[in-house]
């Protein structure tokens, strides 16, 4: 039989069963506490009631899209709008042989969430869809840069099409080097200076 061992342990704040409806968090019980990372579970600590586990088996997806709504209400809650969602399945409280969809938010420093999500990826099954910075992407980073947002002008400036622009958009969101309102993140400007050096 596999021995667990421990991978990583941080602080953070989460929701281990956050209730939402479609964009909209309902719960907002978030939690401060240490969690644990294991070659087979996520362990969350719950104060006086002990640990919560989910078991990365369990887990169907990493890092879906954030809602802005989703963002904003952590940002209120626990002074930061990086937030990892983990979505899990586990046996359903109603019937011992069926199973509930659920998902996990954790919110933590963008360091902190960007490593925790590259480390649950490949052992969750999942590829990260990462791919190298392309000359498209670099050109649309300088554009962001200089607060050109609007893919309609960046398309006349640049000379390539809305669909290559919005695929370029999405692979510097994957690689932490924007966020979802076009705005450089610090590993974007940092990334752009170097390719300006």
């Amino acid at each position: 039989m596999t021995q667990e061992q421990g991978i990583a342990k941080v602080e953070l704040n989460y929701i281990t069963k956050a209730v939402m409806m479609g964009n909209s968090l309902y719960s907002n019980d978030w939690q401060k506490g240490v969690m644990y990372l294991t070659n087979m579970n996520l362990w969350f600590s719950m104060g006086e009631k002990g640990w919560s586990t989910i078991p990365l088996k369990n887990i169907t997806m990493i890092g879906r899209e954030v809602p802005d709504a989703l963002k904003m209400k952590a940002q209120k809650a626990t002074g930061t709008n990086n937030v990892l969602i983990v979505d899990y399945i586990h046996p359903s409280s109603v019937s011992q042989q069926s199973s509930a969809a659920s998902i996990a938010l954790l919110a933590g420093s963008e360091p902190v969430i960007n490593s925790l999500k590259a480390y649950l990826m490949p052992l969750c099954g999942q590829v990260s869809k990462k791919r190298t910075i392309s000359e498209v992407d670099k050109k649309l980073m300088y554009m962001f840069y200089t607060g050109v947002t609007e893919f309609d002008k960046i398309n006349f400036l640049v000379g390539v099409d809305i669909s290559t622009l919005e695929e370029s958009f999405e692979n510097l969101k994957e690689n932490g080097l924007c966020d979802g309102s076009k705005s450089l993140t610090t590993k974007g400007m940092s990334q752009l200076k170097k390719m300006m050096a």
